[in-house]
């Protein structure tokens, strides 16, 4: 009868069992019908420094250069933020 008594899984632990799988959560992605690609979520990082980053083999968190590549993501995150309200004024 003990078996029949499953207790509901808390939300702590299916999302452990969702990481254990190793599963890309929280992402979406937008095609066209053509195939391009319109939007996704998270965005990725479009900065040059970042690129860059990704190839270092450094171990550790740089914090001036993590700054750094905040700053510029935070040109590109302006600039279509201009785009989006000049589109809602139209």
């Amino acid at each position: 009868s003990k078996s029949k008594l499953k207790k509901k899984p808390t939300k702590t632990q299916e999302a452990k069992k969702i990481l254990k799988k190793k599963f890309k959560v929280n992402t979406k992605i937008v095609f066209t019908e053509d195939g391009e690609l319109v939007q996704q979520w998270p965005p990725v990082q479009k900065s040059t420094l970042a690129k860059a980053d990704e190839e270092d083999d450094a171990s550790g968190i740089n914090l001036d250069k993590a700054k750094e590549i905040l700053q510029e993501e935070d040109k590109f995150d302006k600039e279509e933020y201009r785009k989006k309200i000049k589109e809602k004024h139209r």
